[in-house]
């Protein structure tokens, strides 16, 4: 890493900090939700440890945590590489240069990942007295480094790409011949990769003819695009836990359902709460959108509908554990659109964002439905209250000040992109 990548990497660590702290949540909860599901906890944790950390044992959990790497590579990319295309292109730094920088500052984002090798390292060595693997304890940071890396946009991401995922893969198999593999793609991955890509073209979206009307949608759900679907592993891991639990042990009707309904809603707010970090992310309040005749009232609804609706078949697939228990769950999704819709307001301020708030008062919401369903028709009736809360904060809040990411080519006398 030379001088120039270094100022690149630490710039790119800071802007993934954000990221990390919310997959450190996701990570944490993910756990949680694994173990819970098992029929026998601790020996599901030795069976993880030893796989990621273990001499002489399956490699196949230390694959998986991989695989969960490539997947948060992919969701976070797109905001560490946000307005690059701007005012960092005039600085004196080639593209590979920026690739590089952005690369290597990548890993920050799968710390949670990280902190869990190394939880597990001292596991298989501490408590289960079993004899570390040299090329897993090595090969789990190449992995990391390389789904990193394959996520990057490069200008021969046909070459790149490739390589960086296979490296990735190789990496994760716990030997030594495959470790050199690994090390070797991702070396050929790098030197053909060549500079960061940028995209140029842009195209306009019309304005809404109608304020309150369907066609606003276009500008949420256009800027989230492809990325809604990246939130839908937690919450069908979540419901996936609930299945299993419910299936694995000898539970009465009402026992089920209680399973039915703590989880379903724990899975609506785990996604509802993600779409609502990408909604503060790539469309947040900006001045332009004031000038449109919309009322306060009138946008949070929006907001509310944007997030909501696509959290439907998370709802509806509360069937798969208890049939009963999707009315419930249907109804649990109002109340916790209008508080996504509330909570937008600020969240590029705070550290949690949406979901952290979001995940927790539905988890607290959750419990108390799952104890006594009834009160989910309490949620329902407070719903235009917290969309009148929505709307007040909507009017108060401040959407001229500065914000770090309020840059771009377009307007940039210095970026090549519009010369």
């Amino acid at each position: 890493m030379n001088r120039t990548v270094k100022p690149l990497f630490r710039f790119h660590v800071a802007g993934g900090g954000r990221v990390a702290s919310r997959n450190a949540i996701a990570t944490i909860c993910a756990i949680i939700i694994v173990l819970g599901s098992a029929p026998d906890p601790l020996l599901w944790l030795r069976f993880l440890a030893l796989g990621v950390a273990g001499a002489a044992h399956t490699n196949g959990p230390l694959v998986g945590l991989t695989l969960i790497a490539l997947a948060l590579a992919r969701e976070a990319i797109p905001r560490l590489v946000l307005g690059l295309g701007g005012w960092t292109r005039s600085l004196p730094a080639t593209a590979v240069q920026h690739r590089r920088g952005v690369m290597y500052g990548l890993p920050i984002i799968q710390l949670p990942l990280a902190a869990s090798v190394l939880i597990a390292a001292g596991l298989t060595s501490l408590v289960f007295r079993v004899p570390l693997s040299g090329p897993k304890l090595l090969g789990a940071p190449l992995a990391l480094l390389a789904a990193g890396a394959a996520a990057v946009p490069a200008r021969r991401w046909f070459i790149a790409a490739p390589a960086f995922t296979a490296a990735t893969v190789l990496a994760a198999l716990g030997q030594w011949g495959t470790l050199a593999a690994a090390a070797a793609l991702f070396i050929v991955g790098d030197l053909t990769a060549g500079g960061l890509r940028f995209s140029a073209r842009r195209v306009a979206v019309p304005a809404p003819a109608d304020p309150g009307t369907l066609q606003m949608f276009r500008f949420t759900w256009r800027a989230i695009g492809w990325r809604m679907i990246a939130p839908l592993p937690l919450p069908a891991l979540a419901l996936a836990a609930a299945w299993l639990y419910s299936r694995n042990n000898e539970m009465s009707q009402p026992d089920t359902a209680f399973v039915a309904r703590l989880w379903s809603i724990i899975a609506i707010s785990l996604f509802t709460g993600a779409v609502a970090d990408l909604v503060a992310s790539r469309r947040p309040s900006w001045p332009w959108a004031r000038s449109l005749p919309w009322s306060s009232a009138a946008r949070v609804l929006d907001n509310a509908i944007a997030v909501g609706v696509p959290a439907i078949p998370i709802a509806l697939a509360a069937a798969i554990v208890d049939v009963r228990t999707t009315v419930i769950a249907v109804a649990a999704l109002p109340p916790l659109a209008a508080l996504a819709s509330m909570l937008l307001h600020g969240a590029r301020r705070r550290l949690t964002r949406v979901s952290g708030r979001l995940v927790v008062i539905g988890t607290i919401f959750a419990t108390v439905v799952a104890y006594v369903p009834w009160v989910v028709v309490v949620g329902l009736i407070a719903t235009p209250l917290l969309l009148r809360l929505a709307a007040w904060r909507d009017r108060h809040e401040l959407v001229t000040g500065w914000k770090e990411l309020h840059h771009d080519a377009a307007g940039d006398s210095l970026a090549w992109s519009t010369r």
